[in-house]
């Protein structure tokens, strides 16, 4: 077989904030109709590299070769007209628009002021039966799930003629089923001689798709191969410079032995019921208890922690907290008043507020503790905050813009802001979801610690070995309800996906 041409050639480059290099003589070759992967820790550089190559980021120094020319640096238009294309983890899709016309955003007609439709159909319906997908082009993107608006994006591509496609972690928000029909669609496009970049903290898609990979440590390639002969192991030593065992459990319960939940019931919920949906939740949580919650994506999970932090809608039910009855809180303010708070599973949008620096957003839960007479202390402010990033070991100054710092750096200032108000009930919802190997132990560690000290936990988590690892006790859901409880040696993945889809067959 010989050898793939090269596509892109990238050549001594590197990017400098002052005195931080965030990527430093990269040298990479990649080969036309490959899919590369680019590995890394949160931080490691990775969204650096690919901000420019998009035409995001100017390079301090070095060259990018896309076909033998080189890039006009700093330029998105630039990268577009070589062929170059991003899909981000925030998709651009227009949700008020139809299938058809977000396929066509940007796209210009040869020579007409006027839209050809006809036209537009046959190209998209021939970029449909390219990616094996049955859109209905008058569908408003506002009613398709995420991977449909994620397969637009991709058609959108297509249609500009791209030669390269760049995917941020492209699975992240997508159900099992559809992440291995966005592989297939990507493999296709392979065939056909599209090179993909592939950026993903998911190390078996990586092996199920990738031809080669790179895999960055502090700005720096420290391994650059063919994915032939590698095993995920190898990866992780490559990527962290230590084994990880992928068995969290092991690990947690040797570091953790003593961390065992008090007789003292902190929550005690019965027949809740919310959004028309969850029926008949009843579980207590104990003092320096970890409760996962085990189910499939739209199981109820993240429908009980809304519920419990104010955001549920015709709710019923009961609640106590240390045994004394309180009502189902309506708002957020209600629920941190009976001591429960969320770390949200979309941290972006609901969890932080991206244009404030770090110390701010850890405040912002409680703004009466660094204020004075309708005034704030930036300096109060500083000060509390510096407790909580190194508690969470945040490896970025405290007066770091949020948006800036990496996806592990920023769900370690969410979980600062959470419990800095000391709650009863911390709730976690996806915790882990879009970061790296080493900071996912970081956090579950974390977890554990907050356990000891007598935080009472519940964990909702996509990866069920997180759930298995952490939790003192499962709860699996399905279709609104609670179907099982697991406790000791019966928590295991495979027994939340047993109960998962035997629903109630536990019941006699």
């Amino acid at each position: 077989m010989t050898k793939a041409a090269p596509i892109i050639n990238i050549t001594n480059l590197s990017k400098k904030y002052g005195e931080f290099f965030a990527n430093q003589s990269i040298h990479i070759t990649i080969s036309k109709g490959h899919c590369h992967a680019f590995i890394g820790q949160n931080g490691s550089g990775k969204s650096t590299l690919i901000g420019m190559l998009s035409g995001r980021i100017k390079p301090t120094e070095g060259n990018i070769f896309i076909d033998q020319n080189e890039l006009h640096y700093g330029d998105p238009h630039s990268s577009r007209e070589a062929g170059i294309a991003t899909i981000f983890q925030e998709l651009t899709i227009i949700p008020n628009m139809t299938a058809l016309d977000n396929v066509f955003l940007g796209f210009k007609e040869d020579k007409s002021i006027l839209v050809n439709r006809k036209k537009r159909l046959e190209r998209f319906y021939e970029l449909s039966k390219l990616l094996n997908t049955r859109i209905s082009p008058n569908s408003y993107a506002i009613d398709l799930s995420v991977a449909d608006q994620q397969i637009l994006e991709i058609m959108r591509c297509l249609n500009l003629d791209s030669k390269i496609l760049i995917l941020d972690e492209p699975t992240s928000s997508l159900a099992q089923n559809e992440r291995e029909a966005l592989l297939e669609a990507l493999t296709e496009l392979k065939k056909r001689g599209i090179t993909i970049l592939y950026v993903s903290h998911h190390l078996d898609e990586i092996m199920k798709i990738c031809d080669s990979f790179t895999v960055l440590k502090n700005g720096v390639v420290t391994e650059h191969s063919s994915i032939e002969g590698w095993t995920k192991q190898k990866i992780v030593h490559a990527m962290l410079g230590e084994e990880i065992d992928s068995d969290f459990k092991e690990i947690l319960v040797q570091e953790y032995p003593n961390q065992i939940p008090s007789e003292e019931i902190i929550l005690e919920v019965a027949n809740l019921e919310s959004f028309h949906f969850l029926k008949n939740i009843s579980f207590t949580l104990k003092r320096g208890e970890i409760l996962g919650l085990g189910g499939l994506v739209g199981s109820g999970r993240s429908a009980i922690a809304n519920t419990l932090y104010g955001l549920g809608e015709n709710c019923k039910g009961t609640i106590k907290i240390q045994g004394e009855s309180v009502k189902i809180p309506f708002t957020p303010r209600q629920a941190i008043g009976n001591g429960i708070v969320l770390a949200p599973e979309d941290r972006k949008k609901k969890g932080l507020h991206l244009g404030f620096e770090v110390h701010e957003n850890i405040n912002l839960i409680d703004l009466k503790r660094i204020g004075s007479y309708g005034f704030l202390s930036t300096k109060r402010s500083k000060k509390l905050a510096q407790q909580y990033i190194q508690e969470f070991k945040l490896t970025r100054p405290i007066n770091s813009i949020v948006k800036n710092l990496s996806g592990g750096n920023q769900q370690k200032v969410l979980l600062s802001k959470v419990t800095s108000v000391n709650p009863k009930v911390l709730i976690v919802d996806e915790p882990t979801r879009g970061i790296d190997v080493g900071v996912k132990l970081d956090v579950l560690r974390k977890l554990k610690e907050l356990a000891m000290q007598g935080m009472s936990i519940i964990i909702i988590s996509s990866e069920l070995e997180e759930v298995v690892a952490v939790s003192n006790r499962v709860l699996v859901i399905s279709k609104g309800e609670i179907v099982s409880e697991l406790k000791g040696k019966d928590i295991s993945v495979n027994k939340i996906v047993e109960s998962t889809f035997l629903e109630g067959s536990h019941q006699t």
